[in-house]
């Protein structure tokens, strides 16, 4: 379980390995926990693999809702990178300071909600930039279209995988490329760093037909489900 900071306006995270207690059980623990920590919200990621087998069923049946299908989604990279039709007028720079990660907060913002921009986040996010974390390198993109924040995202290096993550669009500026150009320059980053596979989780509904289409192979789904506990 992780409370992430209140600036990010996320619920309590919630993921599952292996967990040999009956899912009633387990369901119960975690709320109690979330409850000490003054939380009701929590998002609990599962997916057809998931143990307890039941955990799924007991969400739903205490009034969970799915609130998110990923498609999990890789592309080899170790021989190159496909063409990815980046427009030639979505100019993309990596986040290195305050400027650039205030422009990433600019389109994250739009396109996910709930985030506020605190000095706190500023320093944390930039930290985590310079110094990486346990599993590896980080990086951060933003890509601009006619001068505006138009796309951002992220990527952490874990051995040789590259872990897509954060990938938005800023909803004024969809179907101009921003997503492909932050997409390929994280790769293009990551390949230099070592990388020798991507790995992302895609929207059904948004990224993954992107993915698809730019020859990511579909590995499995994992499902998002939001359980409310304040309506019980």
């Amino acid at each position: 379980m992780v409370a992430p900071p209140d600036y990010m306006g996320l619920p309590v995270l919630v993921r599952v390995f292996g967990s040999q207690r009956l899912g009633g059980d387990l369901v119960d623990e975690v709320v109690a926990v979330a409850g000490s920590w003054g939380k009701h919200l929590l998002s609990w990621r599962v997916s057809d693999g998931t143990v307890p087998t039941d955990l799924e069923r007991v969400l739903l049946r205490r009034g969970g809702v799915v609130d998110v299908h990923l498609i999990v989604m890789a592309l080899p990279i170790a021989d190159g990178l496909p063409d990815f039709g980046v427009p030639p007028d979505v100019v993309v720079q990596e986040v290195t300071d305050e400027a650039t990660l205030r422009d990433a907060y600019v389109v994250s913002g739009d396109a996910f909600g709930g985030e506020r921009v605190t000095d706190e986040r500023i320093d944390d996010d930039l930290e985590e930039l310079r110094t990486g974390l346990p599993e590896g390198p980080v990086g951060r993109v933003v890509a601009y279209v006619d001068g505006r924040p138009a796309g951002t995202a992220g990527w952490t290096l874990a051995g040789r995988v590259c872990r897509l993550w954060g990938g938005a669009t800023h909803t004024g500026l969809r179907g101009r490329g921003a997503y492909r150009a932050v997409l390929a320059e994280r790769l293009r980053m990551a390949r230099a760093a070592g990388a020798t596979l991507g790995l992302s989780l895609g929207r059904v509904e948004t990224s993954a037909p992107i993915l698809h289409r730019l020859g990511f192979t579909r590995y499995g789904e994992e499902r998002e489900v939001l359980l409310d506990v304040s309506r019980g």
